[in-house]
């Protein structure tokens, strides 16, 4: 079976991933060594991810209509960015198709050639693709300097996940702001010591994207209208304060170590009574398989939210990029974003948020609070989810590493705030 196929595929190159950081060890073989050039064939790398898990399945279908076989690589984020770091790097025509995040990687990749430019194929593409019918904040998410560089595979932001059971039960209610969120985090705290009330993002790297809304909510942005940094502004001192001390008294232990795999693995559970992460996280918080609290969820908006797309590219390497490029428009297409839309994907093309279909196999009161919240995420969110230039993730990470240590109680607020200050003037320098 070809699903066998690429289940163990992923699994060797997985083991040569943590065998080796510089992912190139001799028994991984070389990256120009698989090119696929050869034959009808593609390389797709993608992150282990909400989109990966629903597209995945949908691959053989793809495969019998094109006669394109796709060899699927997934690994964990960092890993992932490992592997296509090194295959563009290299020149490598190994990768054809790769996960992107354009708001993190965007400026860099663009400036140093690391994506096949798209205007050109999508002035080309069909009618039935619907070039024109990606929301605008989607397609332009995937832009830089005007140029398109991706396709956007999804739309997510950060909402908030209850426990509807236990709300019920103590009689709370979903909080509105940020100050009704710690109000309702020390209520849930001096119920039971068996539930940790929330849990949120510790993680460097991964703390900007629930960060952000805190900061938004002040009223600032990640910089002014000249681009200088707003962290010696007292309103961003407040933010950290809020989302520090909200980590430290009312998260999870080993918070710092947190990102969208150990929130959602810790929720589902049943041992987090709310859980701040992305729209995307929905499907794994409710499937009975996984999770102990599917029947009892709820989803929330979160005010002053950040809205991002995930998206797909073309290797500028890539020996097969019609191939790949077939691959793309149908992984994108109306009817492919449907059925992802059906798996809890929320879709980056209105007229698939609008299929009646759509809204019918959202039927749950769980699917209708979550559609309503990604529904204002997408009207209302921001759309910088950190610093935006060509060292956005070295920037986030100087955010991360200072947020972190006022969670850890090693800097206070203040000083937090003037490290990232520090080190954003520094790095906006240098891009």
């Amino acid at each position: 079976m070809k699903t066998r196929t690429r289940m163990k595929t992923r699994t060797r190159l997985l083991g040569c991933v943590l065998g080796a950081a510089v992912l190139a060890l001799p028994a991984c073989g070389n990256p120009t060594d698989a090119a696929s050039g050869a034959g009808n064939a593609i390389n797709l790398v993608m992150s282990n991810h909400p989109w990966q898990r629903g597209i995945e399945p949908l691959i053989d279908r793809f495969e019998e209509e094109s006669g394109i076989t796709v060899n699927v690589q997934t690994f964990a984020e960092q890993q992932t960015r490992d592997k296509i770091q090194l295959n563009l790097q290299s020149r490598s025509a190994a990768m054809d198709v790769y996960m992107t995040l354009p708001s993190r990687e965007g400026p860099v990749f663009a400036s140093s050639g690391y994506y096949e430019p798209l205007d050109d194929r999508l002035a080309q593409a069909p009618a039935e693709y619907e070039a024109d019918g990606f929301s605008r904040g989607a397609l332009t998410g995937m832009q830089v300097d005007g140029t398109t560089y991706a396709l956007p595979i999804n739309v997510e932001g950060p909402v908030l996940y209850y426990r509807t059971d236990l709300f019920e039960q103590w009689g709370l209610t979903p909080p509105t702001t940020v100050d009704e969120l710690r109000a309702t985090a020390e209520a849930i705290k001096g119920r039971t010591a068996d539930v940790t009330p929330i849990t949120l993002r510790g993680a460097s790297s991964a703390l900007p994207f629930t960060f952000g809304p805190f900061l938004h909510g002040t009223g600032l942005e990640w910089t002014d209208a000249q681009g200088a940094p707003t962290f010696d502004d007292p309103r961003a001192v407040l933010a950290i304060d809020q989302y520090a001390t909200l980590a430290r008294e009312f998260g999870p232990p080993g918070v710092i170590n947190y990102s969208f795999t150990e929130s959602s693995t810790l929720f589902a559970q049943g041992k987090a009574a709310m859980e701040l992460e992305s729209s995307n996280e929905l499907n794994s918080l409710i499937d009975p398989g996984s999770s102990t609290v599917a029947e009892n969820v709820g989803v929330a908006a979160v005010p002053a939210t950040t809205v991002l797309s995930w998206g797909i590219a073309m290797s500028p390497f890539s020996e097969n990029k019609d191939a790949a490029w077939q691959f793309m428009q149908w992984a994108t297409s109306p009817a492919t974003q449907l059925e992802l839309a059906k798996a809890d994907i929320a879709p980056p093309r209105q007229s698939v948020a609008d299929e009646p279909s759509y809204a019918e196999a959202l039927d749950t009161p769980t699917h209708q609070q979550w559609r309503a919240a990604v529904a204002d995420l997408q009207e209302n969110g921001n759309v910088e989810v950190g610093p935006v230039g060509a060292n956005a993730p070295a920037m986030r990470k100087v955010i991360g590493d200072a947020v972190g240590k006022a969670i850890l109680g090693e800097a206070s607020p203040e000083q937090a705030a003037a490290e990232i200050q520090s080190g954003l003037t520094s790095q906006l320098a240098d891009g």
